[in-house]
């Protein structure tokens, strides 16, 4: 295959602020989960669906765009078949997950990465594009790391005074009582660089902190852990196009999260009305300001509370809610995605919502109404 691939790039765009579109690019489509990229490691059922998910409705929306020539990398344990399509490659990974990733995006223009921030496996591969000197349509590794180190979204938000949950680094030596007195009841406690709701715990009262911790740091070894202030109301997210400056919020998403001790990520509903949506979208936007590298398709996790939008989590990435926005937006998202990371964001007048659209990581479906097809 090509090693010079320059010339599948529109000549007259500039990586640095155009607002030129992309012409034909050969892109890596990356969803790591299902292309091995956890190696040995146990994956749990709900990744994989949520992984198998994600990676579908991401071809689903690119194939179409048929000026681009699309390969896809593999793990037939976890997605033994995808539709045959003339404009898509599938390659097997092998033995060797790395070292097929690095010879696809060795020969191609660009890479469409989707992996968990977990082990810092999403900054990894990223880094392995970057250093290619090959486009991400997403999020730089600067982006990444300052998203999925919780600490250190923590320390960003706090900066630029966008409220999120007061967040404190477990110490093996911490005392869990102290702990609690610092960050009131309920307490979240849950991994540096987790995704989703996997591995979350809450202790409610003093009694429980320390056995929580102890689940805690057996379902995760050698993971750091942190301790965060519970904060009740309403779980949603915000998916939010950005050139890595201007940013568009799309949807905001109802999650359906369940569990009194362990807290599990069932799906949701987009889009979801509330009466501080407003508000949500504006957060959305500040935490664009506040953490640069953020490019392209973002996730924001936040609780509603009575009178705030109050910031959870970062996703610097696609997210399982892209299933259900791609059903109820006119526009073809992948497209806009494109047009984002090329510096060109959508008019919000010309974004259209039709219908709603309910997704679960259980059965890998999503159920539609009033949306296109």
């Amino acid at each position: 295959m090509d090693r010079n691939p320059s010339h599948n790039i529109d000549d007259g765009y500039d990586l640095h602020g155009s607002n030129r579109s992309f012409s034909t690019m050969k892109i890596v489509v990356h969803e790591s989960i299902t292309a091995g990229g956890l190696g040995g490691s146990r994956v749990a059922p709900t990744l994989v669906a949520e992984g198998r998910m994600m990676l579908e409705a991401l071809l689903a929306d690119l194939l179409p765009l048929e000026a681009h020539q699309l390969s896809v990398q593999v793990d037939r344990r976890y997605l033994p078949l995808l539709p045959a399509h003339p404009g898509l490659q599938v390659v097997d990974s092998g033995t060797s997950y790395y070292h097929c990733f690095a010879q696809m995006v060795e020969e191609a223009d660009a890479a469409f990465l989707v992996a968990p921030e977990t082990g810092g496996l999403l900054e990894a591969i990223t880094g392995m594009v970057e250093a290619c000197g090959k486009l991400v349509l997403g999020c730089s590794t600067a982006g990444i790391k300052a998203a999925g180190d919780k600490t250190l979204t923590y320390r960003l938000l706090k900066a630029c005074g966008i409220p999120t949950p007061r967040t404190l680094r477990l110490r093996p030596a911490d005392d869990p009582a102290s702990v609690g007195r610092r960050l009131g009841y309920p307490v979240v406690v849950k991994p540096i660089d987790g995704v989703g709701c996997h591995s979350v715990f809450i202790a409610r009262r003093q009694s429980e902190l320390e056995r929580t911790i102890a689940v805690a740091r057996q379902t995760v070894r050698g993971e750091t852990l942190l301790a965060q202030t519970y904060i009740d109301g309403v779980a949603v997210s915000v998916s939010l196009l950005t050139d890595g400056s201007r940013s568009l919020p799309l949807t905001l998403n109802l999650q359906e999260i369940r569990g009194r001790s362990r807290l599990k990520y069932y799906g949701g509903c987009v889009p979801f009305d509330h009466p501080i949506r407003a508000l949500a979208f504006r957060r959305a936007e500040e935490v664009v300001q506040a953490i640069s590298g953020l490019k392209g398709y973002v996730g924001i996790d936040m609780v509603l509370t009575d009178h705030d939008a109050v910031v959870i989590d970062v996703n610097p990435r696609l997210t399982t809610s892209y299933v259900g926005v791609r059903k109820v937006l006119r526009q073809n998202l992948a497209a806009l995605i494109l047009d984002a990371v090329a510096g060109k964001l959508p008019d919000p007048a010309a974004v259209h919502i039709v219908g709603s659209a309910r997704f679960t990581t259980r059965p890998c479906d999503v159920k539609a109404s009033g949306s296109r097809q």
